[in-house]
């Protein structure tokens, strides 16, 4: 639409790109910034690489590039500085995330391997690096925030080859056959790629819609003339077969989107207060979210409040196949403090604290587990340490529990 002939198309196009980029800056998102300047700079060295012929134009055009480049450079360290915290705390999911590929390079742990473990060695890292400038910054995660790192998590490392072979395929591709629609293909895909680097888009269906879009443009427009594309009757098949197959898709979908319906309605009753009468129709979900690590984690949550420990713990048994969570081991060590198996509460809770290090309520169970079990010379330590700590971010609850800890080291006593 930038080249069209039409003025009035052309003009449209530079403001709804000037609103688009500048919408990007305003929120700034890193990896946002960085794909745009990225395909701009592209985007320029392709519209002007004829004027490599012509030495006066030289000279103008590199310092334009050297523009553009400064400008990404300046950009990407301003947005760094402005959310240096967020960057830092990326750095150490990455330097986990590596940890967890160099144990499974080749083969992965699967989907859904990253959630199912990551957590694990981010508590290991804080066990061999108790005073890591990172503590501050941990939090619960549940994504890698780097897509290539995501896929060798789950498949292994010779997915990054395939990767950049399919990358190269659909250079060659639209080489082939080049048209303006395989250019701008090219550039979306390139904006996806870089955005990946430091950010989840796979995660929202309209970035599949537009690689999928894309992709087939890219590949179709090299090979429409193929035997493949004229044939009629295997193009009908396949169109066939999708139809078929969308069908029982979507009886799936309904019967999903059905099931997540009742879990919302349970979930909202037992906020209210009716947890025992939810637990049934909880029982009753069991079947279709078994797979579900949040529906689990749910369910077990109100087992735990209902005070059937048991059953709690059986639950969370489940759950941790599919996951590694900070909250998944508070869960479990309430249940054992329920059923007054302390040493059991005490190893759930020390996991919970190498998780997230920054976080309070792990040190505030312990020590209350530390006085269940007439350990109070551990527990004036642990509440010496739970004054001293620093806070991330203040909250009613930190001033409550730093208070309840002051006023047991002044009485030696703890009123719960």
């Amino acid at each position: 639409f930038l080249q069209y002939s039409n003025k009035k198309v052309q003009w449209a196009s530079w403001c709804a790109l000037f609103v688009i980029v500048l919408g990007v800056l305003l929120s700034e998102s890193r990896a946002g910034s960085i794909s745009i300047f990225t395909v701009l700079v592209i985007y320029f060295i392709h519209q002007n690489k004829n004027k490599f012929h012509y030495k006066k134009h030289i000279g103008s055009f590199l310092l334009c590039l050297s523009f553009l480049l400064i400008s990404i450079f300046v950009i990407s360290v301003t947005v760094y500085h402005l959310k240096k915290d967020s960057a830092d705390g990326r750095l150490l999911i990455w330097r986990c995330t590596w940890e967890m590929i160099k144990h499974e390079p080749f083969t992965g742990y699967g989907v859904g391997g990253f959630s199912a473990h990551y957590m694990d060695y981010q508590a290991q890292y804080f066990k061999e690096h108790p005073d890591s400038q990172f503590a501050i910054l941990a939090d619960n995660i549940k994504s890698p925030f780097n897509e290539y790192l995501s896929v060798g998590v789950q498949f292994g490392i010779l997915t990054w080859v395939l990767l950049i072979a399919a990358g190269i395929f659909l250079i060659l591709c639209h080489r082939k056959h080049p048209t303006k629609a395989g250019y701008v293909s090219l550039l979306s895909l390139l904006s996806i790629a870089v955005f990946s680097f430091s950010s989840y888009p796979f995660t929202y269906p309209f970035i599949w819609i537009i690689s999928a879009l894309s992709v087939s443009t890219l590949i179709g427009k090299a090979y429409e003339n193929t035997l493949f594309q004229k044939t009629t009757i295997i193009k009908r098949g396949i169109a066939f077969f999708l139809l078929i197959g969308s069908l029982f898709l979507l009886i799936e979908v309904v019967s999903r989107i059905k099931a997540e319906l009742e879990w919302g309605k349970v979930a909202h009753m037992s906020l209210c207060g009716r947890t025992n009468d939810m637990l049934p129709r909880y029982h009753n979900l069991l079947h279709t979210f078994r797979r579900n690590p949040y529906f689990l984690y749910n369910y077990s949550a109100e087992l735990c409040v209902a005070e059937k420990y048991k059953e709690c713990l059986a639950i969370t048994a489940i759950c941790c196949n599919y996951w590694s969570d900070y909250n998944l081991e508070l869960v479990q060590a309430e249940a054992y403090i329920g059923l007054k198996q302390y040493d059991a509460a005490k190893h759930h809770l020390e996991k919970a604290t190498l998780m997230c290090p920054v976080r309070f309520i792990p040190l505030y169970r312990l020590h209350y587990v530390y006085m269940k079990q007439g350990k109070a010379e551990k527990a004036n330590r642990l509440a010496q340490l739970i004054i001293e700590k620093p806070i991330k971010k203040n909250s009613t609850i930190i001033q409550k529990i730093k208070a309840e800890m002051k006023h047991h080291l002044s009485r030696k006593t703890c009123l719960y």
